[in-house]
C-alpha cells in the first residue's frame, strides 16, 4: 500500500472533524467538547500522589480496556485523535487547542462501538497527574508506574463489584461494569466525593462490604491491557509482577495484553553517537548527582513529521526532556522486564504490533523477547511502512481493525438478553 492514500485518508478524516461542530471552550465556536465526554476521576497513589483518570463506559461491556500512554505524552493524546487537518505526511494545521482531542472515529469510539468500556490513567509526572517531588516527567522508580496501573485496575474492578452489587439488591439484571466512578465509590482520595455525606456513605458502604477482599465471586467482564511504547513495556511488566502473584490475577482476571511498538529494546536508538558515547554510559552519574537535570533529547520521526507537529500542538504534554532520573529508570526498566521474562503468565494471550522500521524501539529486541516467552499464546503482527507511534500513522486503522479481530477472538460471545 502506498504511503499517500493513508495519509489522504487521514487528512479527510481530520477535515471531517474540524466542520461546524468542531467547538471548544475558548475562542472558537462553540462549547461542546469533543472528546466523548469521559467520565474524569483522579485518585492517590501510595505515595500520595494525585493521578488523573477517564473512562469511556458502555452499557453491558464484553470487556474492559485499560490504554496505557508512553513517554511525555497522556491517554487522551494518543488513544483520540486530534483538532489538527492533515495535509501531507509533513504537515498538520492547527484548528482548535482549547477544544484538541476528537473522540469520533478515535480508537476509543472504535473500542467503545465493539462493546469494550475504555479505561485510562496519566502517569504520573505526565498528562495532568502529579509528577513526583512535584516535577514532570520525573519517577522515583519506573516500577511506581506499574503499581499505579495495578491500583488503578484494582480500583475499577471494585466499582464494577460494588455496582453488581448494587444491581442486585435492588432486583436489576443488567451486567455490572458501565455505571460509577472508580475512585468515587471506593476511594477516600477522591477529589470528586470528598467531604458530602453521600461519598461518606458510600465509604462505610464499601468497608462493611470488604470490597477490597471480599468481592472475588462477583462476575466482572474480562480485563484487557494494552500499552504503546513506555506503556508497552508497562504493560509486559505489569504480568510479570501479576505472574508472582498468581491469586492477585485470580482477581483482576486479566485475559489479555497488547504491547504496541514497546519499549521493549533501544539498541536502535542506542548506536547513535551521542547516546552510545554520552547519555546511556553517563545517565547513571547524573541521575545520582543530578536527578532533576533534562539533558535527554526529545525523540524526533522522521517518517511522518506531521506527528511531532502533533505532539507540539497539545497545551498539556511537558514541552521539555525528561529528567536524567527518569532517563536512567527507563534503561532499568528495559533490563528488568528482559530478567523477569519467565514470570510472565502462561494463560494470558499477548499480541504484539511492532513496525520493521520502529526509530525508537528496536524491532529485533522485540522479536526477540517474544520469542523467548515461555507460552503458546502469543502473537506478532508485523505492520507495514510505519514508524513507532502507531496510534497516529497512516495506517493505524489497520493496527486498530487487527486489535478488534485480536480481542474478539478471546472475548466470550455476548449474553443473551434476559
Amino acid at each position: 500500500m502506498s504511503e499517500a492514500k493513508p495519509a489522504e485518508r487521514d487528512s479527510r478524516r481530520g477535515r471531517a472533524a474540524g466542520g461546524s461542530s468542531s467547538t471548544g471552550p475558548k475562542g472558537s465556536t462553540g462549547s461542546v467538547r469533543l472528546d466523548g465526554k469521559p467520565k474524569v476521576d483522579s485518585f492517590h497513589n501510595r505515595d500520595g500522589l494525585t493521578l488523573k483518570t477517564y473512562s469511556w463506559q458502555v452499557k453491558n461491556p464484553k470487556g474492559v480496556i485499560f490504554l496505557v500512554h508512553g513517554l511525555n505524552t497522556h491517554v487522551r493524546l494518543e488513544y483520540l485523535r486530534h483538532n489538527v487537518e492533515i495535509v501531507s505526511t509533513q504537515k498538520a494545521i492547527l484548528k482548535d487547542a482549547d477544544n484538541y482531542y476528537i473522540y469520533k472515529d478515535s480508537w476509543i469510539e472504535h473500542l467503545n462501538k465493539s462493546g469494550y468500556s475504555v479505561y485510562g490513567m496519566d502517569h504520573q509526572g505526565h498528562g495532568q497527574s502529579d509528577g513526583w517531588r512535584n516535577i514532570k516527567t520525573n519517577v522515583k522508580k519506573f516500577d511506581d508506574m506499574v503499581y499505579d496501573l495495578i491500583q488503578y485496575m484494582n480500583r475499577v474492578h471494585d466499582v464494577i463489584c460494588l455496582s453488581g452489587r448494587k444491581d442486585g439488591t435492588s432486583g436489576q439484571t443488567s451486567r455490572s461494569g458501565s455505571s460509577g466512578s472508580p475512585t468515587s465509590a471506593t476511594s477516600p482520595s477522591s477529589h470528586m466525593s470528598s467531604g458530602s455525606p453521600s461519598s461518606l456513605t458510600q465509604r462505610n458502604n464499601a468497608s462493611s462490604w470488604s470490597i477490597h477482599n471480599n468481592l472475588r465471586n462477583t462476575k466482572t467482564p474480562p480485563f484487557y491491557i494494552m500499552g504503546l511504547s513506555m506503556g508497552g513495556n508497562i504493560v509486559l511488566r505489569t504480568l510479570e509482577i501479576l505472574g508472582k502473584s498468581k491469586n492477585h490475577n485470580a482477581k483482576l482476571n486479566v485475559r489479555g495484553c497488547i504491547c504496541l511498538a514497546g519499549m521493549i529494546s533501544i539498541d536502535e536508538l542506542a548506536s547513535r553517537a551521542s547516546y552510545k558515547y554520552f547519555f546511556i554510559p553517563c545517565s547513571k552519574f547524573f541521575a545520582t548527582l543530578f536527578p532533576t537535570l533534562r539533558l535527554t533529547p526529545s525523540l524526533y520521526f522522521k517518517k511522518y513529521p506531521y506527528v511531532n507537529q502533533i505532539f507540539n500542538y497539545d497545551k498539556i504534554r511537558n514541552k521539555k526532556p525528561i529528567t536524567c532520573k527518569l532517563g536512567y529508570e527507563l534503561l532499568n526498566a528495559i533490563e528488568n522486564l528482559n530478567n523477569d521474562i519467565d514470570h510472565i503468565p502462561e494463560d494470558i494471550p499477548i499480541l504484539f504490533v511492532h513496525s520493521r522500521h520502529d526509530s525508537a524501539c528496536f524491532f529485533g529486541g522485540a522479536e526477540t523477547f517474544f520469542k523467548k516467552i515461555n507460552t503458546n499464546l502469543k502473537e506478532l503482527h508485523v505492520p507495514d511502512d510505519m514508524d513507532h507511534v502507531l496510534t497516529m500513522e497512516p495506517g493505524n486503522e489497520q493496527v486498530l481493525q487487527k486489535v478488534l479481530a485480536w480481542l474478539s477472538a478471546l472475548c466470550p460471545p455476548d449474553p443473551t438478553p434476559a
